[in-house]
């Protein structure tokens, strides 16, 4: 029996309810994080559980102490441990002996349940921020399918820009999914996006785009943005900019300044732009959308030598990875 309880990881406790005494095994007794000196009593075991638990834990006792419950002693709840103070969660069964309707006895056993709990409630967490940022994703859709639609000359090309679109937020929340949503590689983004426009143009492409910068982890939020503008901006270097001509390059470089994060695209070898490209949705993109919803700026000019996009949002939306 003893083999069995140490291959489950379960400690036994006795407590008799005629005299008082509580008989705790060793396992029970690092569970409550006991003093070898101490002598366990009911007290003592009660007072270890976590105060907003202590209710529950009643509740439990008095029915199992009631002879017409037919059900045993069944409860997960906090302790906290007497000598080292650690949080612990503990699964808690037992079984009433009764003598002439009388409650003499309750024999039971306890289980850590502490890394099954983390567990549920990081799930319960990620199962809030996927209805938070479903929502919000849904917008982003809506609203880039309505501005796409609106400069679209045919159905034909409101297909293949809603669904390139669609793409590049896909990419964004694969990456942000293999990390269980808490945040995503900017230099996996960038070689993602980057790769979208490897997959149309010719291999030779990849010679003329350089990516630099620290390794940062870019919390979800951050990571759908910039991961929507990289997209714009690659796509538009294919059709217009730099990546259009055998000679053109890109250069994507960032890093922190002053408590901000910068990001800067820059193109060079492309085609001269005698005026500014009509402001569609992919220039209000990378202009305002990305910038407002990082509470950022973000700047776009046309020089002679090539598109540059710079945005500046807060370092908090980033963090250096080891």
């Amino acid at each position: 029996m003893q083999l069995a309880l140490d291959a489950g990881r379960t400690g036994v406790w006795d407590w008799n309810l005629v005299t008082g005494a509580v008989h705790l095994d060793a396992r029970v007794r690092e569970l409550w994080a006991l003093p070898d000196d101490l002598e366990p009593g009911f007290d003592v075991f009660r007072n270890a559980i976590h105060p907003q638990d202590r209710r529950r834990s009643k509740e439990a006792v008095g029915l199992a102490l009631d002879p017409t419950y037919e059900g045993d002693y069944e409860i997960e709840y906090r302790v906290i441990g007497v000598k080292d103070k650690v949080e612990r969660w503990v699964s808690i069964r037992g079984r009433t002996f009764f003598e002439y309707g009388r409650a003499v006895r309750i024999l039971g056993t306890a289980r850590d349940i502490t890394e099954r709990k983390m567990r549920e409630q990081h799930v319960r967490v990620l199962l809030r921020e996927l209805v938070h940022r479903s929502k919000n994703l849904l917008a982003v859709v809506q609203a880039m399918s309505r501005q796409t639609a609106a400069g679209a000359p045919s159905v034909q090309e409101f297909q293949r820009k809603f669904s390139a679109r669609l793409q590049a937020l896909s990419m964004a929340h694969d990456l942000l999914v293999s990390q269980d949503w808490r945040g995503a590689s900017m230099h996996d983004l960038a070689r993602a996006q980057m790769a979208y426009c490897l997959d149309v143009a010719k291999d030779s492409v990849c010679e003329h785009a350089a990516i630099d910068g620290p390794k940062i982890m870019l919390k979800p939020e951050a990571a759908q943005n910039i991961g929507l503008a990289l997209h714009e901006l690659a796509t538009n270097a294919l059709s217009y900019g730099a990546l259009s001509r055998p000679e053109g390059n890109i250069s994507l470089k960032w890093g922190f300044e002053d408590g901000r994060l910068n990001i800067e695209w820059r193109e060079s070898g492309g085609p001269a732009l005698a005026t500014p490209p009509k402001e569609g949705f992919g220039h209000k993109v990378v202009k305002k959308l990305v910038a407002q919803a990082l509470d950022g700026e973000a700047e776009l000019s046309f020089p002679p030598d090539g598109l540059i996009w710079t945005l500046s949002i807060p370092a908090s939306f980033a963090m250096i990875r080891d």
